[in-house]
């Protein structure tokens, strides 16, 4: 209860505050990840991801859960032992690598960083992700997102 108590506020500091939070794994991924989780489930509008490598069943589970609920999730992606046909995804079919970590919450908070969304990559690697709501930063990511998509 005192998770998910702390998950809830630390969702609406997202939404109606400044964040700027930078995570470390392993050591706090189980934080990050109930962070992530929460972002999901509180997003109103939209969610936009990309993300070269996403077979996280945790996080694919509740993305599609959002899109049931109305939300517009979108998804590119380089791999993914998941099926992802139930998002409004596709895979990147460039030249160049889609190496990118990254999701778009409401074009509000922007979730970046080194980590992949595989269990993997939360549990073994040495890894960073960084949360912001910082306007100027989220519309760079935006354009950016816009311009792969």
């Amino acid at each position: 209860m005192k998770k998910i108590f702390l998950m809830m506020i630390l969702a609406m500091n997202i939404a109606f505050g400044q964040t700027n939070s930078v995570y470390f794994m392993p050591q706090q991924s189980d934080e990050v990840k109930d962070t992530i989780i929460a972002l999901i489930e509180n997003a109103k509008d939209s969610i936009d991801i990309a993300m070269y490598n996403m077979s996280y069943k945790k996080f694919n589970k509740a993305l599609e859960k959002a899109k049931k609920e109305g939300i517009k999730v979108r998804v590119i992606y380089e791999k993914s032992d998941l099926n992802l046909k139930d998002l409004e995804a596709k895979q990147h079919k460039d030249k160049a690598k889609l190496h990118t970590k990254m999701a778009i919450f409401d074009n509000q908070t922007v979730v970046f960083g080194s980590t992949n969304w595989t269990k993997e990559s939360f549990k073994d690697n040495l890894e960073f992700v960084y949360i912001t709501n910082d306007e100027n930063i989220v519309k760079q990511f935006k354009q950016f997102f816009e311009r792969i998509y």
